[in-house]
């Protein structure tokens, strides 16, 4: 809850708090450096890379599209649910894109 800055995320508990908060980075973070040191190791062909690099552009505007229509959505009384496909969405990509960054070029 406290991805979109609802108000819903004050309403107390541990899974709202602040450390709950730093552990979710904390892990996140962990969980990323992990990934592109196995990333590291692969190769990719240099034409799907600049393919991810392109489609990265494009997808930066259309993440951005999905989160404004998300928060609309969330405004509107219709729930988390299409905010939550835009975020989850955007951090698999960011997972794609990076794996193209951290791989080496065959």
């Amino acid at each position: 809850m406290l991805l979109f800055g609802s108000e819903h995320a004050a309403a107390g508990g541990f899974y709202n708090g602040p450390l709950f908060t730093i552990l979710v980075i904390i892990l996140t973070v962990w969980i990323f450096l992990k990934f592109c040191g196995w990333a590291k190791k692969q190769t990719l062909s240099a034409g799907a890379k600049k393919g991810i690099f392109i489609l990265t552009a494009v997808g930066a505007v259309a993440f951005n599209v999905l989160y404004s229509m998300g928060n609309a959505a969330f405004k509107q009384g219709e729930g988390l649910g299409m905010a939550t496909i835009a975020v989850v969405s955007a951090l698999v990509w960011v997972f794609i894109f990076s794996y193209a960054l951290m791989s080496e070029t065959k």
